[in-house]
């Protein structure tokens, strides 16, 4: 029977010698640890930060975390669904009155004076506002003022305690009341939404001085748990007894859009991982696996001496334990202070030049989820690379050990008698497979490396500049003015543009609010399927019916945004229309055009024998034409305002402006320019802008170049690194290679085998390492870079595929170089005795 020893003091003396021993080789299995740890750390903080940064955007541009409404609560009602347990917050709004201005009229802009409870603040508002200054009012005379109402009022460094005199409409009587300012936010959604209510937030006692209460003014706000969100509504609806004109309002579009951005951060954080773990599987691998090779007879002296399988496996792993002590820490080190650099940066990039500029947070998230995450992944890497060598070094013989040349011992199927196999490439195509396994790795590293680098260029190129410009910013300048002018003074402002010095072009598109005549068979389908897709499914025609009912009772009310266009533009959409528009017709104000936005896409609508009326009250004036759908018209222009959920945008000819005689119109100014004058042209149209904003090319352009360059960086850096370990795997089994088989390749020499012939078959292992690789990428590879560029193209409309035809030139050269010289280098210095000295060596 055989008795393992236990000499664990040993074992450990033995693995440090073996460590000091092989300082070379120490070095690169800590820069291979070092290298999988701070890219496993750097994308997990990127993803986590991603994440957590994304849903607070989303929240940001919700303005609230609440997803289900209730009007006109009662106090019995509220309990009820608090004893339900399905909810994670419930606040109380009441909405007290507007602002009362003749200018925000003007504008139709409005600032609504609206009460939140303490719950409603903390929980559901307080989460997605920012730059918080004071406090949410408690005294009947204060009020907290957000920044897009400081802007609407054109306040200048308001602060709080500062006053403020507003006149309310309340209960329909107008009151000037004196506020003191109890605070201030940025709200990141009102901010950007120019055409949305604007809040003033005022206190409970204020709500009590005018009689206001929840019951008759008010809202109940509820944010339901996660979990709950897909039976709620049937377990409200079942135990919530509702009044008669009482409805719950369910808006999940938000907490969806989390749940997405969240999964597909994990997903794109875990493929790129699972990379990441085997490119450094493999180089920590091959590292071990060449020091296991080297030290083969070492390892079969001690089976001599009475060391067991067991215990020699320790000294192999203990290795890889030691060596990951010291990398594994310098990896998140350097990790957190790239990450601290990088990531606020590049989450910058993501958003810049979008909407959600400004909204994105940049803030870098280190949780212990990520060290934890990162050091497991990182010793399971170490652990899983030291198996196989730890099996080699624990199951060798010292017989073997003796003659160990890394090739598997296999009966041999015929004799080699052929002359033609000892030709020097049919040598090295042999060699190349003497261990399947191993050059499967091989293959399978620089693969990966390779993929991963034109994958990055394809996706980034494919992004380009001049497709996202000419995709969405056509003019140098666009300029949308919602301060309402005659068409007099519209036409004087393009005449000053135009005199301004650089200027080469300037068109305006003029648009009016006109009441539409209630066409039955024009507006039903839009109506029905804009409230079928953006209320309640249960309540929506309702709701859709108590809209028309009151159209019916006020025809005033059924107004859209209309657009004049001139020839140019009617034939710009005409081009994206197919033709198919009848655009004579159109010119002489016999034809306008409906936006296809809110109608059915998968239904074709037949309007030919239809009439539309557009009518100016006002002036009593109106037109009435016949009528055509078109499907995206927005791609040609862009409108100042919206319209009421399900009411179409219209298009008219320039030519009948005059016949409504409109003296109330805003305008979208398109301007081009010579480039050297850009700056000096937007400094100027800045100041002629009293209302509205201006979207320039040269901003734009400014941060999408933002975008790309952190873009570049980050997967770059993370695919030059892969392409690093990819060469450095190979440069690894070349040096195993040639170790293992010194005195193979000594014996050769000695029967006659020039050095010139062995670097010769060398070099053919390396460009057969290389052909095969590059056989892969010319075949599975360009498969995958379709498949990157289809997924772009989906993921940002602007996209075009664009070959990376220098980058792949590119990399082939270096894979050729790299792989056809190695082989001959590696051997020139382990060749530096002489035969007889080399036969000794080994036979020692």
């Amino acid at each position: 029977m055989k008795f393992e020893n236990n000499n664990k003091e040993i074992i450990k003396r033995i693995t440090n010698r073996s460590l000091k021993s092989n300082k070379t080789r120490n070095i690169f299995v800590v820069i291979a640890i070092v290298l999988t740890t701070f890219m496993l750390a750097c994308v997990f903080t990127l993803g986590i930060s991603f994440n957590e940064n994304y849903q607070l955007m989303n929240l940001r541009d919700a303005g609230t975390t609440a997803n289900t409404y209730l009007n006109n609560p009662t106090e019995k009602q509220i309990s009820e669904i608090k004893n339900l347990n399905i909810t994670d917050s419930i606040g109380k709004e009441i909405t007290v009155g507007n602002v009362d201005s003749n200018k925000l009229k003007k504008n139709e802009q409005n600032i609504v004076l609206e009460y939140i409870d303490k719950e409603a603040w903390e929980k559901q508002i307080k989460p997605t506002v920012g730059d918080i200054k004071g406090s949410y009012p408690e005294k009947e005379n204060e009020i907290m003022l957000s920044q897009s109402v400081i802007n609407l009022l054109k306040l200048k460094n308001i602060e709080p305690g500062d006053k403020i005199v507003l006149n309310c409409n309340i209960n329909k009587k107008i009151k000037s009341i004196e506020f003191v300012i109890s605070g201030t936010y940025t709200d990141y959604s009102m901010v950007k939404r120019t055409s949305v209510n604007k809040l003033a937030y005022v206190s409970n006692d204020f709500i009590q001085k005018h009689n206001l209460s929840l019951e008759k003014n008010g809202v109940l706000t509820i944010d339901l748990k996660d979990a709950k969100k897909g039976d709620a509504e049937k377990i409200l609806k079942q135990n919530i007894d509702l009044n008669k004109n009482q409805s719950f309002t369910y808006l999940y579009e938000q907490s969806n859009s989390q749940q997405n951005a969240m999964i597909t951060s994990f997903a794109m954080v875990g493929i790129i991982s699972l990379f990441m773990i085997l490119s450094g599987y493999l180089l920590i691998y091959n590292i071990l696996y060449i020091a296991v090779t080297k030290d083969i007879q070492f390892y079969g002296m001690l089976k001599t001496i009475g060391a067991s399988p067991k215990q020699i496996k320790k000294i192999v792993k203990g290795q890889g334990l030691k060596l990951s002590i010291i990398g594994i820490p310098i990896g998140i080190i350097l990790a957190i202070i790239v990450s601290f650099l990088i990531v606020p940066t590049a989450l910058k990039g993501f958003s810049a030049g979008t909407y959600y500029e400004g909204m994105m947070p940049t803030q870098a998230h280190f949780t212990p989820i990520v060290f934890i995450g990162t050091i497991l992944f990182s010793l399971f890497t170490v652990w899983v690379s030291c198996v196989k060598p730890a099996k080699i070094a624990s199951k060798i013989s010292p017989t073997e050990a003796l003659n160990y040349t890394g090739k598997k011992s296999k009966k041999q199927k015929k004799n080699r008698k052929s002359t033609k196999g000892g030709k020097l490439y049919k040598m090295a195509w042999y060699n190349v497979f003497r261990d399947k396994k191993r050059a499967i790795l091989v293959f399978l590293s620089l693969f990966v490396g390779i993929m991963t680098f034109l994958s990055v260029n394809t996706f980034i190129s494919s992004l380009s500049l001049e497709n996202y410009i000419s995709e969405y910013y056509p003019h140098d300048f666009e300029m949308i003015d919602t301060k309402e002018s005659s068409s007099d003074e519209i036409d004087k402002k393009i005449d000053e543009i135009k005199d301004i010095d650089g200027v080469t072009s300037v068109n305006a598109i003029k648009f009016a609010r006109l009441n539409l005549g209630f066409n039955k068979n024009i507006l039903m389908p839009s109506l029905e399927n804009a409230y079928k897709t953006y209320s309640d499914p249960d309540t929506y025609k309702k709701q859709l019916n108590k809209y028309i009912d009151q159209i019916k009772k006020n025809p005033d009310k059924l107004k859209t945004l209309v657009a004049f266009l001139d020839k140019d533009d009617i034939e710009k959409i005409n081009k994206i229309e197919g033709g198919k528009i009848d655009v004579k017709a159109f010119n002489e104000g016999k034809l306008v055009l409906v936006d296809g936005f809110f109608y059915d896409g998968d239904k074709n609508y037949d309007f030919s024998n239809e009439k539309l009326t557009l009518k100016n009250n006002k002036k009593d004036k109106q037109v009435t034409a016949n009528v055509q759908l078109i499907s995206d018209g927005e791609k040609v222009i862009k409108f100042s305002g919206d319209n009421e959920v399900g009411i179409p945008y219209v298009y008219m000819s320039k030519s009948l402006i005059n016949n409504l005689k409109n003296d109330k119109m805003t305008d979208w100014i398109t301007v081009d320019c010579k480039k050297e004058y850009s700056k000096y042209i937007k400094k100027k149209l800045n100041s002629m802008q009293k209302e509205g904003y201006i979207d320039a090319k040269m901003d734009a352009s400014e941060n999408f170049t933002q975008s790309k360059i952190m873009m570049n960086v980050v997967g770059g850096g993370i695919a030059i690194i892969f392409i690093f370990i990819g060469l450095l795997n190979f440069i690894n089994v070349m040096v195993t290679n040639v170790s293992t088989r010194l005195r193979e390749l000594a014996i050769m020499e000695s029967v006659g085998m020039t050095k010139k012939q062995i670097k010769k078959m060398l070099t053919y292992e390396g460009l057969y390492y290389a052909g095969i690789t590059l056989g892969m990428i010319f075949t599975l590879g360009l498969g995958i870079i379709y498949v990157i560029a289809d997924m772009t193209q989906n993921l940002a409309d602007y996209a075009k595929f664009i070959f990376p035809t220098s980058q792949l030139i590119f990399l082939v050269i270096v894979i050729t170089l790299v792989c056809s010289i190695t082989p001959g280098i590696v051997y020139k210095f382990s060749s530096k005795q002489s035969v007889i000295d080399r036969l000794r060596e080994i036979n020692k």
